[in-house]
């Protein structure tokens, strides 16, 4: 009882009764059980004691202890990591924390850790610093140390020198967004960026030169083992691929695979570096001018090789165009402005044309087409001053690109008049197929593709080798645009003959074939010599050809084949054996006079990349043409209509024509979609 009191009169009560608590009013003790407030309200006075504190446990004690040693140990190890320490002993811990831990600690051996290089002073939980999500790109080459081209004596330090000089002096300003200052000699660029190097001397040797060989490999294992398997990133990588694309020269694969490829590693890594992100402020000249390239390189090719835009138009590269304009580090810096705008306005077309592609039947109607195209002659005619006033800073040699790039630019505005050469045969509503506006249309697109070809045949001999594969894209461009005028003209005029009941029958004395044959007689004839004279197809291919000559000199026929130069050549010899062929299936008379190249014998050999084939196409007489058409149509016939009959499928395929004679005289079936595929697959880049 005495120890229960003695226990009840140390327990501390609160300084406040319950009455004052709850009035929260201030408490003063009158007596030891009673306060003044309760005496003068005369309330029962009670004091509450305070609760009992829980006392610690010993053994809670210890495992906190544990748990801070432990993470004592474990942060200790992460700064042994951070040290370049990778093997890592287990560390005793206190007696205490031994003993409360056996099972945990016990099982801790020695461990190999890798080494990540991590900063002593960054967070020890830093998940991202430590590397959990992956090992960072390796900021060193997988190749660094392996000797060059130049070590191994396949190219001397002197001829290095000259030819990064020849670069810097000529190629640059083709290609302005890869610039080298004046003091950097091909010793450091080999040193800094091998895989730049390799490019730079990969554009300038000529086609013949006995190293080409070796350096496409050296430049494949170059990518293969640090882009793609190493997953390298840097700049120099970057500018590296962008001269290898703009100087593309190996069509390997048919469709120019490897080009395609190389712009999609261009694109690929200059968002991993990230710099679309940067702010203007952040991002040096080089890598300025590395963004504008990577953006032009993905928006010029796709248009041709009918791809969509990798890297699309943004703040950030008009920020960076505006800057560049005003620098005065490179004379080349001048010409990236007028690069950048002429793409971007090709782009803009090219967005226009596919809303009405997306319209069902907009190509058709000729008010929506008239609305098209003048909205966009109107942006030209006012982008033309300002690229007027950019071109006269730049120097000749680019003012001849831009004088083809302006043509093709016109070409592109008008090319959807080309949209369905059959217009006049297939389409339900006619009135866009057969009005004068696209008629017009086409007569545009004759002239500026023709002007396009000229444009480029103008250009000084020496400068040819600095041309980019960017601006022979155009030129195939126009190669196939050309003669696709000339058919969708001729066949106008053909329609309108057919329908003119003054026109003259058939001869009766005509075999079976040449009944079905339709022979444009009088004013029709005529016009449709007024095409061929204005298109001059023929001529301008055998000069052109005479032009491609200089860059394929010293090449064999196997070499040619793996070359673009030589494999143009090869598809301007069979475009010209096709041409009038398809000039008399559809008039029914032989306008075309003799074919320039005749003489001239274009072989695909086994290594060639222009589709693997083993025929021999002579341009001497379109019956080795008559004969590969043949092949496509094994099967087929021709109706009594003079439309193509697919027996076995029992269907009509329009817009087919036939003609007589045998195939020496040229009388074999044509038809458009025959026409449009050895277009599309002979022009390299369709």
């Amino acid at each position: 009882m005495n120890e229960r009191s003695e226990i009840h009169r140390n327990r501390v009560k609160r300084r406040a009764c319950v009455t004052c608590t709850k009035a929260k009013s201030k408490c003063e003790p009158r007596t030891e059980n009673l306060c003044r407030r309760c005496a003068r309200l005369g309330k029962q006075c009670v004091y509450l004691d305070l609760p009992e504190r829980k006392r610690k446990r010993q053994d809670e004690d210890g495992r906190v202890d544990a748990l801070e040693s432990r993470i004592e140990e474990l942060t200790a190890q992460l700064r042994a990591i951070r040290s370049g320490q990778n093997t890592i002993p287990t560390s005793s811990v206190s007696h205490h924390s031994t003993t409360t831990t056996t099972n945990s600690s016990s099982s801790l051996q020695e461990t190999t850790l890798p080494d990540l290089n991590a900063d002593e002073t960054t967070d020890p939980l830093d998940a991202e610093s430590d590397g959990y999500h992956g090992r960072p790109p390796p900021t060193t080459s997988i190749l660094e140390g392996i000797p060059d081209i130049v070590d191994r004596n396949f190219l001397t330090s002197t001829e290095a020198e000259t030819l990064l000089s020849r670069f810097k002096s000529s190629f640059v300003p083709n290609f302005p967004f890869v610039a080298l200052p004046a003091s950097q000699n091909a010793h450091h660029l080999r040193q800094h960026e091998p895989l730049l190097f390799l490019a730079v001397v990969s554009a300038v040797v000529p086609s013949a030169h006995p190293i080409r060989k070796l350096l496409a490999d050296e430049i494949m294992q170059h990518i293969t083992s640090r882009v793609v398997a190493g997953s390298e990133r840097n700049l120099g990588l970057l500018r590296a691929l962008l001269v290898l694309c703009a100087w593309y020269r190996y069509p390997a694969q048919r469709g120019n695979v490897q080009l395609v490829l190389l712009l999609d590693l261009c694109v690929t890594m200059a968002y991993d570096l990230g710099l679309h992100r940067k702010r203007r402020g952040e991002l040096t000249m080089d890598e300025q001018r590395a963004l504008l390239g990577t953006y032009w390189v993905s928006a010029s090719l796709p248009r041709v090789i009918n791809r969509p835009t990798a890297m699309t138009r943004s703040r950030r590269i008009d920020e960076c165009c505006d800057n560049l304009a005003c620098s005065t580090e490179y004379p080349s810096d001048r010409c990236i402005r007028p690069m950048i705008l002429t793409q971007s306005f090709l782009c803009s077309v090219d967005a226009s044309l596919k809303g009405l592609e997306d319209e069902d039947g907009a190509l058709q109607q000729e008010s929506f087409i008239r609305l098209m195209v003048g909205a966009n002659l109107r942006q030209l005619g006012t982008l033309k001053g300002t690229l007027d006033e950019e071109l006269a800073k730049c120097p000749d040699s680019t003012a001849n690109i831009f004088r083809c790039t302006k043509h093709y630019i016109n070409m592109a505005i008008r090319d959807t008049a080309l949209t369905d050469e059959s217009l006049t045969r297939q389409s339900s509503d006619p009135s866009f197929a057969t009005s004068p506006y696209r008629t017009s249309l086409l007569w545009h697109l004759l002239r500026h593709s023709k002007a396009l070809i000229n444009a480029y045949i103008s250009i000084p001999d020496a400068q040819l080798p600095h041309i980019t594969v960017f601006t022979l894209a155009q030129l195939c461009a126009a190669l196939v645009i050309l003669p696709r005028s000339v058919s969708a003209l001729l066949k106008l005029i053909a329609s309108n003959h057919a329908n003119n009941p003054t026109s003259s029958p058939p001869s009766s004395s005509s075999s079976s074939s040449s009944a079905n044959q339709l022979k444009i007689r009088g004013d029709g004839l005529s016009e449709a010599q007024a095409v061929l004279d204005e298109a001059d197809y023929l001529p301008v291919v055998a000069r052109l050809y005479d032009k491609f000559s200089i860059l394929v000199e010293g090449l064999s026929a196997q070499e040619k084949g793996l070359d673009v130069a030589g494999t143009l050549c090869y598809h301007m010899g069979i475009l010209a054996s096709w041409y009038a062929p398809r000039v008399k299936a559809i008039l029914g008379v032989d306008l075309v006079g003799r074919n320039p190249l005749a003489g001239v014998v274009t072989r695909s050999s086994p290594a060639a990349p222009a589709g693997g084939r083993d025929h021999v196409v002579t341009a001497a007489g379109p019956a080795a043409a008559a004969e590969m058409t043949m092949q496509h149509v094994a099967g087929l016939d021709v109706g009594g209509g003079g439309e193509l009959v697919d027996e076995q499928r029992g269907y009509y395929v329009p817009g087919a024509y036939s003609y007589a004679g045998g195939a020496e005289d040229g009388g074999y079936l044509f038809n458009d979609e025959m026409w449009s595929s050895m277009l599309s697959n002979l022009t390299g880049f369709g």
